[in-house]
């Protein structure tokens, strides 16, 4: 919690900061460019009013789940019975959708405690950074007539086999209990991706006497994880709008310069932003747009004849990635905004 606060505190500090520095670049708003002809300027131009959404990009936590299914036999198959009798106990309570009597495993001949364990599918998760909040493993029974059968979750982890609470259940209508783990029971810290990817779910039963079994017909887990987003598509938008003069028929040259990469390296690993300029000699082109990027610094464009009425420098894509998605990793003096700056001349 307090890693949290103190992260919050340094995204606000970020805000205000480069907020101001974002605002400073925007200070020539409706400026005059570029050499003036007899009659009045070639070309106008504004700050767009529709920017990329820059604050998208700082790491936030956001959670996800996963579910793990059986898929081979694990350490452990103790119960007597299978239906069909045909394939393994695992592949009878490895569907994602129940299907209760259509196929199951039970205590059917067995009057004492026994167990069965199943290997899972491996955890694939989002980036490889995320932080497993819990597992939870599910399971759905029933008992095979009016009595009272026991069961009980299972895992195991590190070489051990650890038990959820034990449920007394005595009906014939097939229903879905759980058993979560917010961290790992063998080492009572939280999951890790390997810990994930060795470990065996199942259930212990026992039915009322060796004919009215415990039925079992559905086991699974699900992880539960949050991550932050270090990399991801830029944020989209335009940034300025070029108005040439109503009598100027010249050609434009538009250059669009970024002016703080020494800053943007403090945070990013890379960003290469599209660029887009339509009606432009370039938009003809294939890609029709440019990158602009920390190790490319400026981009041309060239406008042929001043023909429309207006044109947007847009970002039309892109793609990023961060250092790490923790600030205090990154460099002093760091943004994630980037700052442009447009020149328009006579072509």
């Amino acid at each position: 919690m307090k890693k949290k606060l103190i992260f919050g505190v340094m995204v606000l500090l970020a805000l205000v900061l480069t907020t101001g520095t974002f605002a400073y670049t925007y200070t020539f708003n409706s400026a005059t460019l570029g050499s003036y002809m007899a009659e009045g300027p070639f070309a106008t131009y504004d700050v767009s009013d529709i920017q990329p959404d820059w604050d998208s990009i700082l790491p936030e936590g956001e959670y996800g789940s996963e579910i793990l299914v059986p898929v081979a036999a694990g350490d452990d198959t103790e119960l007597p019975f299978q239906y069909p009798d045909s394939g393994e106990h695992w592949d009878k309570v490895a569907e994602q959708s129940p299907d209760d009597l259509g196929t199951y495993v039970s205590t059917q001949g067995e009057k004492t405690w026994v167990r069965d364990l199943y290997n899972l599918s491996n955890f694939i998760g989002s980036s490889g950074e995320e932080a497993i909040t819990s597992v939870t493993v599910y399971f759905r029974f029933a008992a095979g007539g009016d009595y009272n059968i026991k069961i009980m979750a299972a895992l195991k982890s590190n070489g051990e086999v650890y038990e959820g609470p034990t449920i007394t259940y005595s009906a014939t209508n097939f229903v879905t209990e759980s058993w979560e783990c917010p961290v790992n029971p063998s080492t009572g810290e939280a999951w890790t991706r390997d810990e994930l990817n060795d470990l065996q779910a199942g259930i212990t039963a026992r039915g009322d006497s060796k004919n009215n079994p415990a039925i079992i017909t559905q086991v699974y887990v699900q992880v539960n994880y949050e991550y932050s987003n270090v990399q991801g598509q830029v944020p989209t938008g335009c940034l300025f709008d070029i108005y040439p003069a109503p009598d100027y028929t010249g050609d434009l040259l538009v250059k669009i310069y970024l002016t703080n990469t020494a800053n943007l390296l403090k945070a990013y690993q890379y960003i290469n932003m599209k660029i887009f300029i339509a009606n432009s000699i370039e938009a003809g082109y294939t890609p029709d747009y440019q990158i602009l990027s920390i190790e490319t610094g400026v981009i041309i464009f060239n406008i042929k004849g001043g023909s429309a009425e207006s044109y947007t420098v847009q970002i039309t894509g892109g793609s990023y990635r961060l250092i790490s998605d923790d600030p205090y990793e990154w460099g002093t003096g760091w943004t994630i905004i980037p700052e442009f700056y447009c020149e328009v001349t006579q072509r």
